[in-house]
């Protein structure tokens, strides 16, 4: 690690509670509609279609999406499976927490605290041999938990710090400019922030949104990150993401607490972009539903300049869906990336399946796509589910193309102490996990040319998957 160029000044962020309470999402409908139409209020609730498998495939013994009972006692698990993609190179290391980023040929991945591993920076320019070259050890990087996150057009890391919510808290920013392969730590400035969790960059990369515990961060001068004071305080936030022009905040609520709602939240953020003196943040509209608990994120889409948003729950059984927001004070759910385990027939088999293994089971927590614009893939990591991809070029037709589910790692917690899973604050919360099914929980990152998909899962670490059989690029 460089030289600490200079640090921020203290950051004094504020977190509280907010309502919650907002209408329902638009009545269930079976079917799909083969164009977006905003007049039309059916919904897609799943399952998606089945991936079909070509050649080199290791598929599922059971339904979709699912890891048996019998999988796992019979040691089944521990030989992964996959359809229509490959592994072709892996740096397991230590085991890897919740968040990947990345930038040009480098990736970046946090570890399990209260280990002292910090984020690890891995060189991917020969993806068939990724190579861990360092790791960032500044305070937020040590558990920078869900907020490890790239602002690529200015080539700027940044993260506010977790520790599992014990604190000290920070928010820690690097210059990856130079040699993505050694970040240059620009700022590493403490903050009042009870626990940082989640966060995201404006697309500008002038302001870094805190999430959870909600604050705005100037990074105009990356050297000297300052709070941006704010008129009205807005809580119970997870992820988030903002639109090209940094005025909309398309953030999470987690559903926690008396009155609150699961779902998407639209927030008008133009006051804070435009630096007005103690901005407010009013809310435009909501959605809410109650298959899944405690919302995970958002990715922005558009379809031929119709917006829409790629929302993920890490609770219940919502999984992944996707929400038209052409009218923001009214968005809809207009399908859902559901399994076939996610059904409401597999209960009983979700619960055998997973009571030895955490609290995460087939949910679902982060996602990418292929491209914003008129997206045609998206592949999410669904944790004992693994990594799983599906065609989205219809948003009211989803249908899945590839998975992977990596071997599970059964009997090696003692070789893993970075991976949450394995061995972090995680496995305390579950009471003890079994291992006979990764979590797959980070971002995943297409890399179009060379047909290949980045992630990390927590114990197998940072994987390159490359697609067989034609499945991708759609186009």
């Amino acid at each position: 690690m460089r030289a600490i160029k200079r640090a921020g000044c203290m950051l004094m962020l504020t977190f509280a509670l907010g309502a919650c309470s907002g209408g329902r999402e638009g009545d269930a409908g079976g079917g799909t509609i083969s164009t977006p139409r905003s007049d039309d209020s059916r919904v897609f609730e799943g399952p998606v279609a089945r991936a079909q498998c070509g050649p080199g495939a290791q598929p599922e013994t059971d339904i979709q999406g699912r890891v048996s009972i019998e999988d796992r006692t019979s040691g089944r698990s521990q030989e992964g499976y996959w359809c229509n993609l490959e592994l072709v190179g892996q740096h397991q290391g230590q085991g890897a927490s919740w968040q990947m980023a990345w930038y040009e040929d480098c990736a970046y991945y946090g570890t399990a605290f209260p280990g002292q591993a910090g984020t690890q920076v891995v060189d991917v320019s020969d993806p068939t041999n990724p190579q861990g070259v360092g790791a960032l050890r500044s305070p937020a990087m040590l558990d920078p938990w869900e907020s490890l996150k790239v602002n690529e057009r200015r080539g700027l890391l940044g993260a506010d710090t977790a520790w599992n919510g014990a604190g000290p808290a920070f928010f820690d920013v690097y210059d990856l400019n130079g040699d993505c392969a050694q970040p240059d730590l620009l700022a590493s400035t403490p903050s009042a922030v009870p626990v940082g969790h989640e966060g995201e960059w404006a697309p500008d990369g002038k302001t870094y949104y805190v999430g959870v515990a909600h604050s705005a961060i100037d990074v105009t001068d990356p050297n000297q990150p300052r709070l941006i004071p704010q008129a009205d305080v807005v809580g119970s936030l997870h992820g988030l993401s903002l639109n090209e022009a940094g005025t909309r905040m398309y953030a999470v609520s987690i559903g926690t607490g008396a009155g609150t709602c699961n779902g998407l939240v639209i927030f008008d953020t133009t006051e804070i972009q435009n630096r007005i003196p103690l901005p407010s943040m009013p809310e435009i509209g909501r959605v809410c539903w109650d298959d899944g608990t405690l919302a995970q994120h958002t990715i922005p889409v558009f379809y031929d300049g119709k917006p829409f948003i790629v929302f993920v729950d890490e609770g219940g059984t919502g999984a992944a869906r996707l929400i038209d927001i052409s009218d923001e004070t009214q968005p809809r759910v207009v399908s859902k990336l559901k399994l076939e385990i996610h059904m409401p027939d597999q209960a009983d088999a979700r619960s055998v399946d997973t009571a030895n293994n955490g609290s995460f089971g087939y949910e679902g927590h982060y996602c990418g796509v292929d491209r914003k614009q008129n997206p045609t893939a998206l592949a999410c990591g669904y944790f004992q589910s693994g990594i799983r991809v599906f065609d989205i070029r219809n948003p009211l037709a989803p249908r899945e193309i590839a998975y992977y589910n990596p071997p599970a790692q059964v009997g090696r917690a003692a070789e893993l102490p970075s991976s949450e899973h394995a061995n972090g604050a995680a496995q305390q919360v579950g009471g003890g996990n079994d291992l006979t099914a990764d979590w797959c929980s980070a971002q995943v990152r297409f890399v179009r040319e060379r047909g290949e998909i980045w992630t990390t899962c927590q114990d197998n670490g940072f994987m390159v998957l490359r697609f067989t059989n034609g499945v991708w690029p759609l186009e």
